[in-house]
């Protein structure tokens, strides 16, 4: 391994000896390269990992030497510090803190008893700073910037929100929460890392933190502040936290009331479709309307006729009959659960998701009391009917047919559209592996052919080796940069593994330092090759 001008570079050593590239910047991993094949397919590969273990390794070693040389400063500094008079300390302090605006804002924060109109404008100036710090002309926070910029409004968080909080400075403590929150959700910034969300997330606990400790009156102003904010307060997402604060955490009567109008809105424009849609909460996630409207009113203290009304009359929403599926089956009730499942596969009929989850729900029913006829016919309507992810509703299905039986399901699956995405899987599993081939060459996928060049090279080497040939001989025409050259380096390599591969690998090398003698690129990853 050594180090370059962006991070570090590396030979690793494996079934070949791979390349491995490692970018930094700011100590923090910007991006990574492999040239082996499990890599090019876009994925992080274990020669990766064991070059950063490496470099951790060698990072302990320097960050051990560096804590020691701390200790002896930090103890040389309370040696000397400890005998110099107060006064002069005080004196040092004030002289720092008048220099570093940081650090007065943290004095006045920490030690005053209340916080001045211009002591707020302060710390309000802070949070300008930091973007100010961290932005460009624009006022754009780019990549390399942007964990700098969230960890420095984390820490102003921390340090000043909370002092706030801890001095029961409520309304306050409220108001710089805000202006961060209102900072980071109007920041043009990239997010890539989801720095944002990070510091909503953490504004959204001090608001919860507040809210516990606020009076009546100041959580009324809270609930009105949430409730009134302009619909472009912060960009896109961001605005999402406030509509679920305004719907998650207040509970007092008159706000749970107000939350019950907002969500009969949402409800009433539903109509009769059987799906009335969710509220997408950033903190809590997705969350049913009609659910919600329940526990709403469970918090309001109706009464078990009053809810139970109201759910038959909203019966007509799948949340409402998956309801009552999840308490028929907690009660044991299948032959009542059985019939909500019917019902529902039919009302839903539009929604192929919700219509396979009541299958699947039907198939462990009947297994689990042993209606084996039942059992069959629904398998047969979840493999046919509904999509086939894995091969696991298949395999149960061939357990209850007789060899001639699967044998006619068997090519059904294999043309049935519900199961074109376990096609290959099932070949597999049915060891029809001429036809597995057959169906990824007709395919053209070179990658599904690595998925299953295991055991295809066992049985047919020759066709294997001839369309991986096929393969670079095609794609030389159109790559035209390093790393694609490297893709088909892996390829020719592979090749050479199999029966009179290697003669095959040297004249397709000997042929391209022909045509593309005037590819530089390609004609080193040749040589790096071995070719």
């Amino acid at each position: 391994m050594e180090r370059t001008g962006t991070g570090y570079k590396a030979t690793v050593e494996g079934s070949y000896d791979y390349e491995v590239e490692v970018e930094i910047y700011d100590n923090e991993i910007v991006d990574m390269f492999c040239d082996c094949p499990y890599a090019e397919d876009g994925n992080y590969c274990k020669h990766m990992a064991a070059v950063l273990y490496e470099i951790e390794e060698k990072s302990a070693q320097m960050t051990s030497e560096v804590r020691e040389n701390s200790t002896d400063i930090k103890t040389e500094l309370e040696d000397v510090i400890k005998n110099i008079d107060e006064s002069e300390v005080r004196n040092i302090l004030l002289e720092l803190a008048l220099k570093d605006d940081s650090l007065q804002n943290q004095i006045l924060t920490k030690y005053v008893d209340k916080i001045s109109p211009v002591q707020m404008n302060r710390l309000k100036q802070e949070v300008e700073m930091i973007a100010w710090k961290y932005s460009d002309r624009s006022g754009y926070v780019d990549y390399y910037h942007a964990m700098d910029y969230v960890h420095d409004l984390e820490a102003f968080l921390d340090e000043n929100v909370q002092n706030l909080i801890d001095k029961k400075l409520i309304m306050q403590a409220f108001e710089l929460t805000n202006e961060v929150f209102h900072m980071v959700g109007n920041q043009d910034i990239d997010d890539s890392d989801g720095g944002t969300t990070w510091i909503a997330n953490s504004c959204y606990e001090y608001w919860k933190q507040i809210l516990d400790q606020a009076t009546d009156e100041q959580r009324d102003q809270m609930f009105q502040w949430f409730k009134g904010r302009p619909q472009n307060y912060v960009i896109d997402y961001m605005e999402d936290y406030i509509s679920d604060f305004l719907m998650d955490e207040f509970h007092d009567t008159s706000m749970l009331l107000e939350k019950l109008r907002m969500l009969d809105e949402l409800i009433e424009r539903a109509g009769d479709k059987t799906d009335c849609g969710s509220l997408y909460s950033s903190y809590y996630g997705f969350e049913n309307i009609i659910l919600k409207r329940l526990q709403i009113m469970k918090e309001l203290n109706y009464s078990e006729n009053e809810i139970n009304e109201y759910r038959t009359k909203f019966r007509h929403f799948s949340a409402i009959r998956e309801l009552e599926i999840k308490e028929y089956l907690d009660k044991k009730a299948y032959d009542k659960a059985i019939e909500v499942l019917e019902e529902s596969k039919k009302l839903d009929k539009e929604y192929a998701g919700l219509v396979s989850k009541y299958s699947e729900q039907l198939i462990q029913i009947y297994h689990k009391t042993g209606q084996q006829e039942d059992y069959k016919k629904e398998l047969i309507c979840q493999v046919f009917s509904c999509r086939q992810d894995n091969l696991e509703n298949v395999k149960l299905l061939k357990a209850t047919c007789d060899e001639e039986e699967w044998c006619t399901y068997r090519e059904q699956i294999l043309n049935s559209n519900s199961c074109l995405g376990i096609k290959f899987r099932f070949l597999e599993f049915e060891e029809l592996y001429d036809r597995l081939l057959k169906t990824i060459v007709e395919s053209g996928s070179i990658y599904t052919l690595d998925q299953y060049e295991k055991v295809l090279k066992k049985k047919f080497p020759d066709i294997v080796r001839d369309t991986y040939v096929n393969y670079v001989r095609k794609h030389a025409e159109s790559v035209c940069d390093r790393k694609a050259y490297k893709g088909l380096m892996t390829y020719l390599k592979k090749i050479t593994k199999y029966p009179d591969g290697r003669g095959k690998a040297d004249q397709i090398a000997k042929e391209w330092k022909v045509i593309y003698r005037r590819r530089p690129a390609m004609m080193d990853e040749l040589r790096k090759a071995g070719f």
